[in-house]
């Protein structure tokens, strides 16, 4: 089976080398470098908990969050790529009777080591926090990685499994001939297919609107800062209104903004300033580092915030993964195997209604 993957982001990467390893002739198409996009615009962090252990999109980040210790040393052992795996866990600053995340629906689930930590115990873990801060929640199942590094690792172990990444190159249209994917077209280039992975992220719904089946796919913007880290002030990461996460390599990221600002690269001076003080609110000693870098991405978000996965209804032989919005590292590797399953034949291995492309469709049919 001949599958062409649209878009080069950790989605498209993990997916076409899921793809290639079952014997399917795979090709990407990126318009820019792997990994240029919301990829970037991250801070790496796998951190599969919410509100409750029970919802679908629980199951889904919990289950891709199981993968990823093999994720990395298969990719390690096949490209040679450190893509900072730390695995120390993140501190969850509350006040006395917050808690920000739900202890009692996911302390049974003991791979989390979810811990309630007091003044003394918190201090004790990381000395540099605000005295302030006197009640937080240890989850030391958070782990965190180098995104950037993910998807170099991704592409080059996908590229050394036989697939074709075509980098700089746009598609312009999807092809559809008489109810069936056909192809692409990419600066007047034809490509056929027997299949298409829509994974463009924030430009998915651009190239569906072209179809004349319009999904509502949105850029929202999200601005990070990294400061030089070194000697390190942090061990753990730590989430409060931004999130800090110190690198191994010698950088501490702050993140994220999200902003509805279209498609406008920018790094803005409100923005940074945001992500500063709530960084300092947490960490006071951290206005004496130095700014190593600013840079800003656009993660693709849907209505309900949940990914889009599945097939198209309708067109046979399209299938869309997008809509990750701030997830799509931690989904990255169960994205790329349901979308395999769904490719070649097989049933998905989860429940996937919430997030099947055609429940925007039957909400609005049922009300």
């Amino acid at each position: 089976m001949k599958v062409l993957v649209v878009g080069g982001g950790i989605i498209g990467c993990a997916a076409a080398l899921e793809l290639a390893r079952t014997g399917c002739q795979v090709t990407v198409f990126e318009r820019a470098t792997p990994g240029a996009e919301a990829s970037s615009a991250a801070a790496g962090l796998l951190a599969p908990i919410d509100d409750s252990a029970e919802t679908n999109f629980a199951q889904l980040a919990l289950a891709s969050w199981r993968l990823y210790p093999e994720v990395v040393r298969d990719l390690q052992m096949r490209t040679g790529i450190d893509v900072e795996y730390v695995t120390r866990g993140t501190i969850y600053p509350t006040s006395a009777t917050e808690r920000r995340r739900d202890v009692g629906a996911w302390a049974d689930i003991e791979e989390f080591g979810v811990e309630v930590l007091d003044d003394e115990e918190l201090h004790r873990l990381e000395p540099a926090l605000s005295p302030k801060i006197s009640h937080a929640i240890l989850v030391t199942g958070d782990h965190w990685l180098n995104n950037q590094r993910l998807v170099l690792a991704y592409a080059q172990a996908a590229a050394a499994a036989g697939v074709e990444l075509r980098t700089g190159c746009n598609v312009t249209r999807l092809v559809v001939e008489a109810g069936k994917i056909r192809g692409l077209v990419t600066e007047g280039e034809r490509v056929e297919g027997d299949a298409v992975l829509l994974a463009a992220g924030a430009w998915s719904g651009e190239l569906m609107a072209a179809l004349g089946t319009p999904i509502r796919i949105e850029p929202r913007r999200g601005q990070m800062i990294a400061l030089v880290h070194v000697p390190p002030v942090l061990t753990h990461c730590v989430h409060g209104e931004v999130y800090l996460t110190p690198r191994p390599s010698g950088e501490l990221l702050i993140g994220a903004t999200v902003e509805r600002a279209g498609f406008i690269r920018a790094v803005t001076a409100e923005g940074i300033a945001g992500l500063l003080h709530a960084a300092f609110e947490l960490v006071p000693s951290l206005r004496g580092l130095s700014i190593a870098r600013t840079w800003s991405g656009f993660r693709p978000w849907a209505p309900d915030s949940l990914p889009v996965l599945g097939p198209w209804p309708g067109v046979e032989g399209l299938f869309l993964a997008t809509g990750h919005f701030r997830n799509g590292i931690l989904l990255a590797p169960i994205t790329a195997k349901l979308m395999t399953d769904w490719i070649t034949g097989k049933e998905p291995s989860l429940p996937v209604k919430d997030f099947l492309p055609d429940r925007f469709a039957r909400r609005s049919r049922t009300g």
